[in-house]
């Protein structure tokens, strides 16, 4: 089944990858960067590298924000 649709499985393992490196849940405006990084991980056969140094460029990692410890307990 992996196999016959990759694209699935790429893109679930994408949300939650950069779920992680955001450090949230990935929210509906963050769709584009994902998809973006579906296509330009498809061009390069869906390689990890590929999909990582997608999430590493995309906008929503750019900018996300740190919390600061003070933050943590509010």
């Amino acid at each position: 089944a992996l196999l016959q649709r990759p694209e699935t499985f790429v893109r679930t393992m994408t949300e939650n990858l950069l779920t992680y490196a955001l450090g949230r849940a990935v929210v509906a405006e963050d769709m584009p960067a994902v998809r973006s990084i579906l296509r330009e991980a498809a061009r390069q056969d869906y390689r990890v590298t590929a999909i990582i140094q997608g999430i590493v460029t995309s906008t929503p990692f750019q900018m996300r924000t740190k919390v600061s410890p003070d933050d943590e307990g509010s």
